[in-house]
C-alpha cells in the first residue's frame, strides 16, 4: 500500500539500564524523526508522523572497556543519523541505510587509530530506518529487531554470532551449540576497516509493534516473554520499556540492558487480520554474512572462550573461512577473501575497500602431529639429560665392548 507521510503514525519509547554488574553503561539508542530534525524522547519525537525522510530507531551495544565502549556506540548512533541527513535522497533507501553504517563503522575504526587508549573499541548496531509503510533495518552484530503482530513475535534480525554460526552450519548438535560462547561475535563496527551489513525490510501493518534491543535483553528475556509485557501494556510503551529492564535485571543484569519499543498507527497502513503471518512482511536485501563461508569442521569448540567470558570476543578469524570440501586440497591453512559483492557504485570510495583476508589454522589432523613431536623431543630431552648425568657421576650405562 502506498501510504502517505503524515498518514502513518509512530510513538515510541525508549530505557537504557547499566545493570546489576557492570560498572558503566556502553549501550546507546537514538530516536529520531529525520524530517524534522527532531531527536530524543520529547513530545515531538515520542509520537508524530512517519514523514518524508522517515524515522529512525539505533540500539547499539559498545565493546573495548571502560570509556572505548561508550566511545564507539555513541559515534555509531549519532554517524548514522548524520549520513542519512547528508546521503542524496535519490539512492535508494536500502542502499542510503547501508552506507550510512558503512560509514559509522569507518568513523569508529579511524577514531580507534587515531588514538591509542581507544584500540580495540567496537559496537554492534540494530538500526531501524521506517520509510513510509516499510521499516529497513541495518544489522551488524548481535542487537536485534522484533515485530509484534497480534499474539505473534519473530525475530527479523539475524544474529552475526558464532552461536549462529553454528545453528546455520548444521555440523553440531543442539547440546554444543548451546555449551559454546554466546559471546562471541562475527561482526562489530570499528573492529575491521569494512564491514558487511546485513540489511532486511519489513512491511507494516496497523498496530504492529517493533522491538529493537541489545543482547543484555534478549539474552534474558525470551521473545514469547516480551510479546506478553507488550501486549499487556497495550499502548503504555512507557511502561512496555521499564518492565522489561525490570525483568532482566531480576534475572541478573549481567550486562547493559537497552531496548526501544515503538507502535505503528494511521489509515496509511493496511490493518492484520488472523491469517497475516509475519514471515510473510519481511524480506532479506543483503545476503548472509557468512552464506559463502560456513563454520569449518575442522574448527575445534575447545580453542574458543568459556561460554560464561563476561567479556564479548570479536572477529573470530577462524569463523571466517569456509569449509574444506573433500575434492579439495588438504592444507595447513585455508583462506577466504571477505569482499562484500554487495558494494554498490554510489557508495563514497573511502569505503570502497576489500575486506583483509582470514586464515585458518591447525586442522586436527596437523594437531595430532604437533603433539607427536612434542613428545617425540621431551624424550630425547630426557635421554640426553641421562647420559649427561652419567658421565659427571662416571656411571656405565652400556657394558658394551666396541674394539679388543
Amino acid at each position: 500500500m502506498s501510504a502517505a507521510a503524515s498518514d502513518i503514525l509512530v510513538s515510541v519509547f525508549a530505557r537504557t539500564d547499566v545493570g546489576r554488574h557492570r560498572g558503566g553503561n556502553e549501550d546507546a539508542f537514538l530516536i529520531a524523526d529525520l524530517t524534522s530534525g527532531k531527536v530524543g524522547l520529547g513530545p515531538e519525537v515520542t509520537t508524530h508522523s512517519v514523514g518524508e525522510r522517515g524515522s529512525l530507531l539505533i540500539v547499539s551495544d559498545g565493546m573495548g572497556g571502560a570509556a572505548a565502549g561508550e566511545v564507539a556506540s555513541e559515534i555509531a548512533v549519532t554517524a548514522i543519523r548524520q549520513c542519512l541527513l547528508e546521503i542524496p535522497s535519490n539512492i535508494e533507501t536500502p542502499n542510503r541505510l547501508r552506507i550510512a553504517t558503512e560509514l559509522a563503522n569507518e568513523a569508529i575504526w579511524k577514531e580507534a587509530q587515531a588514538k591509542p587508549e581507544l584500540t580495540g573499541m567496537g559496537a554492534t548496531v540494530t538500526a531501524a530506518l521506517v520509510q513510509g509503510a516499510t521499516t529497513f533495518i541495518a544489522q551488524v552484530g548481535d542487537s536485534r529487531a522484533y515485530i509484534i503482530r497480534g499474539d505473534r513475535i519473530k525475530q527479523i534480525t539475524k544474529d552475526q554470532s558464532y552461536a549462529q554460526a553454528l545453528r546455520d552450519s548444521g555440523i553440531f548438535t543442539a547440546e554444543q551449540i548451546a555449551n559454546a560462547p554466546q559471546n562471541v561475535i562475527l561482526q562489530a563496527l570499528g573492529a575491521q576497516p569494512t564491514v558487511d551489513v546485513g540489511l532486511t525490510a519489513v512491511e507494516l501493518l496497523r498496530n504492529d509493534y517493533l522491538i529493537v534491543c541489545s543482547d543484555g535483553l534478549s539474552g534474558k528475556i525470551k521473545p514469547d516473554e516480551m510479546r506478553d509485557v507488550v501486549c499487556k501494556s497495550s499502548t503504555n510503551l512507557t511502561s512496555a520499556c521499564r518492565r522489561l529492564v525490570d525483568m532482566a535485571n531480576e534475572r541478573g543484569g549481567e550486562d547493559n540492558i537497552t531496548v526501544i519499543v515503538a507502535l505503528f498507527d494511521g489509515v496509511g497502513l493496511d490493518a492484520a487480520n488472523e491469517s497475516t503471518s509475519i514471515t510473510g512482511s519481511f524480506k532479506s536485501l543483503s545476503k548472509d554474512h557468512r552464506s559463502q563461508q560456513p563454520i569449518p569442521e575442522t574448527m575445534p569448540l575447545s580453542s574458543l572462550p568459556p561460554a560464561d567470558e563476561s567479556s564479548r570476543t570479536v572477529m573470530m578469524s577462524a569463523l571466517s573461512s569456509p569449509r574444506r570440501t573433500p575434492s579439495e586440497p588438504k592444507a595447513e591453512a585455508v583462506a577466504a577473501e571477505a569482499v562484500s559483492p554487495e558494494m554498490i557504485e554510489d557508495a563514497p570510495a573511502s569505503i570502497q575497500k576489500p575486506k583483509p583476508v582470514t586464515i585458518v589454522l591447525k586442522p586436527k589432523t596437523r594437531e595430532k602431529k604437533n603433539k607427536w613431536l612434542t613428545w617425540m623431543i621431551l624424550l630425547l630431552v630426557v635421554l640426553l639429560l641421562v647420559f649427561v648425568a652419567a658421565y659427571f657421576l662416571d656411571i656405565e650405562l652400556f657394558d658394551i665392548e666396541l674394539f679388543d
